[in-house]
């Protein structure tokens, strides 16, 4: 079934909390048939030589009527190797969201891997990377791309 993606308004500076340097952020809502079905937070790693994007993203319903309790999350590492898209995913504590209530409940690696939502945050990862103006001009080493997004810079 197809995905529409809906960009959140801002690409926001932030500075990270465990290393101190000014990354960019973006987050969006994944629909399926009408329906919000993901949310997720891509952090860019621009002060690192290689593209890494930490991607924390939610499955699961997402409307004012739902509950957190039915969503489950991960944290996906996104790397650009050799031309390529390689993904992995971490534990929920490398997300600077984590613990992140509202996405609801986190997945750990390996709770992840054994998932029968693994394939869904693969494709809905998959789509993020191919549709988010922001996420690929990053991952193919070009400025980061704010269109459709306000760009808000970190007070220095």
């Amino acid at each position: 079934m197809p995905y529409v993606l809906q960009l959140g308004p801002k690409l926001r500076e932030v500075v990270c909390d465990c290393c101190g340097q000014i990354k960019n952020r973006v987050w969006g809502t994944v629909s399926r048939a009408n329906v919000a079905h993901a949310v997720y937070f891509a952090l860019l790693n621009s002060d690192e030589p290689q593209p890494r994007v930490g991607l924390t993203l939610s499955v699961g319903p997402w409307s004012d009527e739902t509950n957190p309790a039915d969503r489950l999350w991960v944290q996906i590492e996104i790397r650009r190797v050799v031309g390529e898209v390689k993904m992995r995913v971490n534990e929920p504590t490398e997300s600077s969201f984590y613990p992140w209530e509202l996405g609801g409940k986190p997945l750990s690696r390996s709770e992840a891997l054994a998932s029968e939502l693994l394939e869904e945050f693969w494709a809905v990862a998959d789509f993020i990377v191919a549709e988010d103006p922001a996420v690929v001009s990053y991952l193919i080493s070009e400025p980061v791309d704010s269109k459709g997004r306000e760009f808000v810079a970190v007070n220095r």
